[in-house]
């Protein structure tokens, strides 16, 4: 089991904190993983560049050797040691499909960019508890209770966005006993009656030529700019999508809304399910 803690501080200053803790099992040395890829964007990625203050501990607040073996690997000494706890920062100031972004209305992860695995570990359970504003709203498609989000293995983890916000717009609709959520996060008026209508007839038509889906329920994440953007990334049961400017959704810009949706829904099939 990993648990998580994700808080933050100043949020004008992008930095997220995180705090690692999970049990050595006996282990001497213990390497923690931080992503050099990401769905959706098949190349190598640099993100421990964002990180900073990377510091082992024990249960007692002891500080613990460790030493970088490479520019996202860190191995830590965990002898006569039965927990360990990591403590970093991450910067996050990328707002985009892929990225992570903390400003004073929302905080947005892609795990894969900021979250670690233990190596020999990468199947672990992990609890994900966030200190965030009591009016916050979690939109993943994550198990969630609260403030709290659980998973299965770091594979689930790793592309499954996480926004939490003051400001989330929710909506769902619902394709052959399947849940389709909507989550709008930045300044836009929906149309729900009209989008819910639209997404539905891409949906069934997915569906019918598919046989079925490959989930149980799926989550549109979109990230609404006051400037002009699109930008989306796919993901087994959720995508996000970066759209603007917002007063232009539901007007200039629909088709294109549709469309990178249809577009992205149709990876559910293609990515990891075929």
């Amino acid at each position: 089991m990993i648990n998580y803690k994700i808080s933050y501080s100043n949020p004008h200053r992008h930095f997220i904190d995180f705090e690692i803790t999970t049990s050595v099992l006996g282990h001497e040395k213990m390497l923690f993983q931080l992503a050099a890829w990401r769905p959706g964007r098949y190349e190598l990625g640099n993100f421990s560049q964002n990180i900073q203050k990377w510091t082992p501990f024990n249960k007692d607040g002891k500080k613990l050797e460790y030493r970088k073996v490479s520019k996202d690997l860190w191995e830590v000494n965990t002898k006569d040691v039965n927990e360990v706890i990591i403590r970093y920062n991450f910067y996050a100031n990328q707002l985009d499909a892929g990225g992570c972004y903390l400003d004073e209305h929302q905080l947005y992860l892609n795990p894969v960019q900021c979250m670690f695995y233990i190596v020999d570990r990468i199947n672990d359970d992990y609890i994900i508890n966030f200190d965030i504003p009591n009016n916050y709203l979690i939109a993943s498609s994550l198990e969630c209770n609260h403030k709290t989000l659980t998973v299965k293995g770091y594979d689930d983890l790793a592309e499954s966005p996480i926004i939490c916000s003051d400001s989330l717009q929710h909506d769902k609709y619902c394709v052959n006993d399947i849940n389709f959520h909507l989550w709008f996060q930045g300044d836009c008026k929906i149309d729900w009656v009209k989008i819910k209508k639209d997404f539905v007839l891409f949906t069934e038509s997915q569906i019918t030529k598919f046989g079925g889906f490959p989930v149980d329920e799926y989550h549109f994440l979109f990230q609404i700019t006051p400037y002009k953007s699109y930008h989306g990334v796919e993901h087994t049961k959720n995508t996000v999508i970066l759209l603007g400017p917002g007063k232009e959704i539901m007007k200039e810009r629909y088709e294109e809304l549709l469309g990178v949706c249809s577009h992205e829904l149709y990876h559910t099939w293609n990515i990891k399910s075929i």
